[in-house]
């Protein structure tokens, strides 16, 4: 009887964890069909929405690979940046009074004043919308990198200066492992920016990706097209981070 009540309550908080969310869904879909129905001109139906996705799945999907390379790009530019800047930065203390002011800058430039010089610069082809992703990556990545990497215990850095260990085995070897938690936070913080920045530089000087979308539902009043393109940005950003956390558990389990 105790095994059965135990199962029971344990049984209760995945029920709930489960039916949480649907609740708050059905709630936000009832007010969203609300706000439809009597300000026509703020929200679409939502039948619309799922109509128009239904009618092209092909022409979003084809915008959805051009955002979605360029942001995969930049965050892989932009998250191995910052963690090999955050590897030096540990090592030699003087880099970080040059590199970090330089990366706060870049983070507090609105992608948007960024996207027209770089199309300026590379010209209309995808370049710029890395870099924007890039850009957008690197801060994230290299804040938490720098914290996993000084969060190492003290009493192990002790054992490895006595066993006399080099820079790059005590980074190896206790560094880098140490740091994973906090490597992964980064991760999903860093793609999920590399997304926002990869669409915001869309809205500029391209017919294509989701960002273009946007802007061409927008100058129409297309609002299912808008909404549509809004939400498959949204459901690919959570699917990227739920990639990150796959990663992280079985890189974790592994280390």
């Amino acid at each position: 009887m105790r095994e059965e009540a135990a199962r029971h309550r344990a049984t209760l908080p995945r029920m709930a964890r489960l039916l949480a969310p649907l609740v708050v869904f059905l709630l936000l879909g009832a007010g969203w069909q609300w706000v439809a129905l009597n300000l026509k001109s703020i929200l679409p139906p939502l039948g619309s929405v799922f109509l128009e996705l239904a009618a092209r799945p092909g022409f979003y999907l084809l915008h959805l690979w051009t955002t979605l390379s360029a942001a995969l790009s930049g965050f892989a530019i932009g998250a191995a940046i910052g963690v090999i800047l955050a590897i030096l930065i540990v090592h030699f203390q003087v880099l970080r009074a040059a590199i970090l002011p330089v990366a706060l800058m870049l983070n507090v430039t609105p992608v948007v004043a960024i996207s027209p010089a770089l199309i300026v610069a590379f010209g209309f082809n995808a370049v710029p919308h890395i870099i924007v992703a890039a850009i957008s990556a690197f801060l994230p990545m290299l804040i938490n990198a720098l914290t996993g990497l000084r969060a190492t215990d003290r009493d192990a850095e002790d054992v490895f200066r006595s066993l006399a260990a080099s820079r790059i085995e005590t980074l190896w070897h206790l560094r880098l492992p140490s740091s994973l938690p906090h490597l992964f936070a980064g991760a999903r913080l860093a793609i999920a920016a590399a997304m926002v920045g990869s669409i915001v530089s869309e809205f500029m000087g391209t017919s294509k990706g989701i960002g273009a979308t946007i802007i061409m539902a927008t100058t129409y009043l297309n609002l299912p097209q808008m909404w549509v393109a809004i939400f498959i940005s949204a459901l690919t950003s959570l699917g990227l981070i739920g990639l990150v956390d796959l990663a992280e558990r079985a890189v974790i389990r592994w280390a």
